[in-house]
């Protein structure tokens, strides 16, 4: 069985937008409607999200136009950095009125160019910054050690491995003799020494500034050193963030291909580099520890068991319960796996699907695509099971603050079962990677044990709480809806 919720609100009226290229953005948007229905209407409204093809848009009153829905429309994006104007002959799909005020759903008719429209607001906004900036002009003396002596060191073997490269290109046999694989993993142990340095002087560098000091001087290094981490397409994910965010699906997914991936021979070896971060490997190691752990309750069980994934990602976890679990074990599981990037969703019901066919097995498993933080005010209007046997996120709290962290834990809570569990996932304070992280301009939130048991003060029922610590740099909160003698 598999059911897939909407990605708007519940009710059928409110048709479901276009899912591709989906993003909230980080910035703030304005959009000017104009109505083309034989009333005219002009106001101020908010964005929520958008793809190429459609977006949802807020207002705190109606549009003053009779029979908004079906309206035609024109749209301008107004940012503190660029004006975007485009006659659109979109439609408002439906209207939803809320405590806060009014949604809207307009679709597109013709694609807009959202990514041309993000690539020049964000180098924009970067130059804005810089002018406007009131950090430090001269970069810290460490961010400069760090740049010139990674740059003298890739730029001396840079042509070396072109011509490696150019070699291995020329020579048939090459291929034949899987020479190139050879390669990759030869310039990857000659290359690992100068991501240690970059690796360890990054991070002395983090922990020496003061905090007003932190972004300036990375992006400092991020841009001195752009030509060669961007060879590595993992690192310039990261940076660029095409769906607003670090750590997307395509992210995770990159680090569970573990495949050679890059611009050239540099890159592919920069890219191995990045991959075996411990970091990198916590991520890896994460679905393990979730699959692990859903295994065991799934053995323990006499009946079924209710379990659901909040920011699930590509799923991983199931596709390798899916393929290692007995059927027996599959019949007693039923499976909710929500995320708010539509593409997660379509790649977590594809490993799955494969799986299942390929093994010939079966699992009822629930994709909901739905926000976050929609999700998180009201779990019980889109989650039919009133009481869950457990609850996991393996990455969505490395980026929420603990005031936050702390209202998701009190409403996921409501949805437990008498003796259901919540496990979460999140960077540990004492990680010796977060400098290179910052290089990447991926910014986690490390919490130590009493920061992560903390995400449980609000919460005034029944609970055992803990810290499960990993041979990564990451630990594990964890809840029991229960006395301590259960655990």
């Amino acid at each position: 069985m598999e059911k897939t919720s909407s990605n708007q609100i519940a009710e059928e009226i409110e048709k479901q937008l276009p899912k591709e290229e989906v993003f909230v953005p980080t910035y703030r948007c304005q959009y000017r409607i104009h109505s083309l229905n034989g009333q005219e209407c002009s106001l101020n409204a908010v964005l929520r999200d958008v793809s190429k093809h459609g977006t949802r848009i807020f207002h705190t009153d109606p549009i003053t136009v009779s029979e908004a829905i079906g309206s035609a429309l024109e749209m301008s994006i107004y940012t503190d950095v660029i004006h975007y104007s485009r006659k659109l002959s979109g439609v408002i799909r439906w209207e939803k009125e809320s405590e806060s005020g009014y949604e809207y759903g307009v679709q597109f008719d013709e694609p807009i160019h959202l990514e041309l429209f993000r690539t020049l607001h964000d180098s924009l906004l970067g130059i804005k910054n810089k002018i406007e900036s009131d950090e430090p002009k001269n970069p810290h003396s460490g961010s400069l050690s760090i740049v010139f002596q990674a740059k003298e060191k890739i730029q001396a073997i840079a042509p070396l491995l072109a011509q490696l490269e150019s070699s291995l290109n020329d020579y048939e046999y090459a291929v034949g003799y899987n020479l190139k694989e050879e390669i990759y993993e030869a310039t990857y142990m000659l290359l690992q020494p100068i991501y240690e340095f970059l690796k360890k002087k990054s991070n002395d560098l983090y922990h020496e500034l003061p905090p007003n000091e932190i972004g300036y001087n990375f992006q400092y290094i991020r841009q001195e050193l752009r030509e060669f981490l961007f060879l590595d397409p993992f690192v310039k994910r990261a940076t660029v963030k095409p769906l607003g965010y670090a750590g997307d699906f395509e992210m995770m997914d990159a680090i569970y291909r573990n495949t050679n991936e890059g611009t050239n021979l540099l890159g592919k070896s920069l890219h191995k580099c990045t991959l075996n971060l411990k970091s990198a490997q916590a991520v890896f190691h994460r679905q393990n520890f979730f699959y692990r752990t859903i295994l065991d309750r799934l053995k323990k069980a006499e009946g079924k068991i209710h379990v659901l994934s909040v920011a699930c990602g590509p799923a991983r976890e199931v596709v390798t319960l899916v393929r290692n679990a007995d059927q027996s074990l599959l019949d007693k599981l039923s499976i909710f796996l929500l995320d708010q990037d539509p593409r997660a969703i379509t790649e977590a019901k594809h490993g799955i699907r494969i799986a299942l066919l390929r093994s010939k097995k079966k699992l009822d498993f629930h994709c909901l695509n739905i926000e976050i933080s929609r999700f998180a005010a009201n779990p019980k209007k889109y989650v039919p099971v009133s009481e869950m046997d457990m609850i996991y996120s393996a990455g969505l709290f490395d980026y929420i603050k603990t005031r936050t962290a702390q209202k998701i834990c009190s409403h996921l809570y409501s949805i437990l079962n008498p003796t259901g569990e919540i496990f979460l996932g999140n960077f540990s304070a004492d990680s010796d990677e977060i400098g290179i992280m910052e290089v990447m301009d991926w910014s986690l939130i490390y919490r130590s044990d009493e920061e992560l048991v903390a995400f449980a003060d609000t919460i005034t029922g029944p609970k055992t709480v803990g810290v499960i610590d990993d041979a990564f740099p990451q630990k594990f909160f964890y809840l029991t809806k229960n006395s301590p003698s259960k655990n």
